[in-house]
């Protein structure tokens, strides 16, 4: 690892444990008020995945998202007749819907080449807005999620990239003249999550085993997805895991406020498998454009991390190791995902 690298990953480590410090520090004065109406509560959640947490700077090398989650026992009457075609919708304890805008970045492995990489991925840039709802309920969540967004120059990579390389002292990005052209995107999906084993009792320690399924379609990406995971912890609450940022299965954004003096956590390690259709991001621009690089059609990932929950805030730690993309890549990637919700 060279130094500028090490040097930045240490940087973002810090600036990011700093943040979730003072979150965490306006958290605990938080109180719960039960007598507040749920419409006027939301969970407001940022995202944060990098490479640096593994030492590289390279393929998907960041990706950032806002989210805001509110409790609903409607969501909006379009959103709903998408999720109405959908099995699992028809019973739920509570149905979040979400709100996301996002952020991500790719580039090949040599980003001080100027010259298009032919063997490589292409730069890249995807700026995306996401609306979701969802059932959640103690076997099980369901999701639905209906995308739009922009990729190309217009999604800003190149000043975003390039101002945080200067922040950090990092190599600039020398090749991003050579990024994908601007392209509209249009994504639907729908996620499944089954838990099949739980052993959790409330203030102990236990463990439970789930499954989980989906499908995306659209021009960025279409896929199908398989896995599972495990978690262990004390005073389990009923989630499914931290969120991820497409094309990773996602788990459960939305988490119940308990007391302001409550608290659990837990780790997890999980798989999944996905069944890759297109990658624009691999593949280049649908119609013209650029062109990209042969894409590999088995695309696995394991990860692993830890979730800490204390009254209205969640912090959420998963690092990633997922296999090579597309036919030449050098080699797999790790990357590290970082999320922080505070009720609000």
């Amino acid at each position: 690892m060279s130094s500028s690298t090490r040097y930045s990953s240490l940087t973002g480590f810090l600036a990011l444990s700093l943040l979730a410090h003072a979150i965490a520090a306006q958290a605990g004065d938080e109180r719960i008020d039960s007598e507040r109406p749920d419409r006027e509560r939301a969970i407001w959640m940022v995202e944060y995945e990098n490479d640096l947490f593994a030492g590289e700077d390279r393929f998907y090398t960041s990706g950032i998202r806002l989210s805001r989650i509110a409790e609903a026992r409607e969501a909006p009457s379009w959103l709903e007749s998408i999720a109405a075609r959908f099995p699992g919708f028809d019973e739920h304890d509570v149905l979040p819907y979400r709100l996301s805008v996002g952020h991500n970045i790719y580039t090949p492995a040599d980003i001080e080449n100027p010259r298009f990489p032919p063997d490589d991925r292409p730069y890249a840039a995807w700026l995306y807005s996401q609306f979701s709802t969802g059932t959640l309920h103690s076997h099980g969540a369901d999701r639905v999620r209906v995308g739009l967004g922009i990729v190309g120059p217009a999604a800003l990579g190149r000043q975003v990239q390039k101002y945080a390389h200067e922040l950090i002292d990092s190599p600039i990005p020398l090749g991003w003249d050579t990024q994908l052209r601007n392209e509209p995107t249009l994504q639907v999906g729908y996620d499944r999550i089954r838990r099949f084993l739980d052993r959790a009792e409330p203030e102990q320690f236990g463990f439970d085993l789930s499954w989980l399924a989906g499908i995306t379609a659209g021009n960025a990406h279409s896929h199908a997805t398989l896995g599972g995971f495990a978690r262990i912890g004390h005073n389990l609450p009923d989630d499914y895991g931290p969120p991820r940022i497409t094309p990773a299965a996602s788990g459960s954004s939305y988490f119940r406020a308990e007391g302001a003096q409550d608290s659990s956590f837990y780790f997890f390690i999980g798989a999944e498998g996905r069944q890759v259709f297109r990658d624009m991001f691999l593949q280049g621009n649908s119609f013209g454009g650029v062109s990209g690089v042969s894409i590999e059609r088995q695309v696995g990932e394991y990860f692993a991390g830890a979730v800490y929950t204390r009254g209205v805030f969640r912090l959420a730690y998963s690092h990633v190791w997922r296999t090579r993309e597309f036919i030449g890549q050098v080699d797999d990637q790790s990357y590290g995902a970082l999320s922080f919700s505070l009720w609000w």
